[in-house]
């Protein structure tokens, strides 16, 4: 790869940070934080993979199963893929081989990494020349930041084993990067967008209604995007599909949360009033900043660029080294689709489950803020954004440390009689 060749230095340093990184957030919190849930019965470990080893095909389908009653009393669960539960299947058989290895955290690694991953991906196809030290040392420094996010961390470690968007987030990702670069009718953009269907239909289907709405324009509907949507939409029902039809082939009663219930149209105020409250006051308590920090430092940074942008003469071509991702509105609104596209139809799934969701809203903002940062800083603004970015470091760092509370889900969580069972 010709980036890696022009950019060896940065190409090790990228991934030793990322590695240092996780070892530094599994040694301060991390490790301590999901320790204290492993012993609590999970789903997939406790229940539903027994099952499938303990009986034939014909009896558990590939289903999930909330406990051995449930199973008994044939209730399944049928929203997982099966190609998604055959990947946490693996980390499963990861865990009976090595202890020191637990689902939970080794699914976190690899989900982290590939995040760390598409994003060098990103930065190899955006920049084409060798960085200079203030590039590679901002973009090295907002990796530190995004790899340490502790909503990230902190979900992983106390709640839903089985959560599928911090991986499937990577398809998400590229799809988004290969149509934004104009390669909508490549074998590439298409794979991936199957593959997106393989391990969450649900995710893919979201995708062809975002991309749907892209593809309205003045003039009429974009052909191209209407392809792709159609194409991400049949590959979700094609692949959805079969886990319910074998559900009610085996006989089993679902147990899959209501379209009604998940949308907020039941009418039920216990967990949900507005969709506005899902997002900034959820019904499960977390810690705003952990989401306001990153959102306003990319806010801040959106806003350095428009000003760098409106000092260029008008009519000049923008230098070398203007920041990539000025006016590709396309590639943000992807990014955010998942979120915005969960938040506009089930936005009551969205405030019962921010430890979930989050990660749909906070991995596209770090991924734009390192994008960001494949630009030519001036010496001030390079000095100004590595002391921001190291105090961010330092705030994700310490709320990473304090999960390890005894007792709570989050440190500092608004409502402190969130317990664990």
């Amino acid at each position: 790869m010709i980036f890696i060749k022009n950019n060896k230095l940065f190409s090790c340093l990228y991934l030793l940070a990322v590695i240092i990184t996780i070892g530094v957030v599994y040694s301060l919190g991390f490790r301590e934080a999901a320790s204290q849930i492993a012993i609590a019965p999970e789903r997939l470990r406790n229940f539903t993979f027994p099952i499938w080893e303990q009986h034939a095909f014909s009896q558990h389908g590939f289903l999930v199963f909330y406990s051995m009653e449930d199973y008994a009393n044939k209730i399944a669960y049928s929203n997982h893929s099966t190609a998604y539960l055959f990947y946490m299947y693996a980390l499963y058989k990861v865990e009976m081989y090595v202890q020191a290895l637990p689902m939970r955290v080794t699914g976190a690694f690899l989900n982290i990494i590939s995040l760390a991953g598409v994003t060098f991906f990103f930065l190899s196809r955006l920049v084409e020349k060798r960085l200079a030290f203030g590039q590679g040392l901002l973009i090295l420094l907002s990796v530190v930041f995004m790899v340490s996010m502790p909503g990230f961390w902190i979900s992983s470690a106390r709640f839903n084993v089985d959560n599928t968007f911090p991986l499937i987030f990577a398809f998400q990702a590229l799809a988004a990067f290969l149509i934004w670069k104009n390669r909508e009718r490549s074998g590439a953009v298409m794979t991936v967008i199957v593959l997106f269907a393989v391990f969450s239909p649900i995710s893919a289907a979201l995708l062809g209604a975002a991309l749907l709405v892209w593809a309205c324009r003045s003039d009429g509907l974009d052909r191209r995007m209407c392809r792709l949507a159609l194409v991400a939409l049949v590959a979700a029902v094609a692949f959805y599909l079969p886990s319910p039809l074998i559900s009610k082939a085996l006989g089993f009663t679902s147990s899959n949360s209501g379209w009604l219930f998940r949308a907020g149209l039941d009418g039920d105020t216990t967990y949900f009033t507005n969709i506005v409250k899902s997002v900034l006051v959820p019904q499960f308590p977390r810690p705003f900043p952990t989401i306001a920090v990153p959102i306003l430092f990319l806010v801040a940074q959106l806003a350095c660029l428009r000003m760098i942008k409106r000092r260029e003469p008008a009519g000049v071509a923008a230098p070398a080294g203007t920041s990539p991702l000025v006016g590709v509105s396309m590639f943000y609104y992807l990014l955010f689709s998942q979120y915005v596209m969960t938040s506009l139809l089930w936005p009551q799934a969205v405030a019962i489950h921010p430890y979930l969701y989050d990660y749909l809203l906070m991995a596209p903002v770090f991924v734009a803020i390192v994008l960001n940062f494949a630009f030519k800083p001036s010496p001030a603004a390079l000095r100004f954004w590595a002391l921001v970015l190291l105090f961010c470091i330092s705030f994700h760092l310490q709320q990473v440390a304090q999960a390890k509370c005894q007792g709570c889900y989050y440190p500092g969580a608004w409502d402190a009689s969130i317990k664990q069972p």
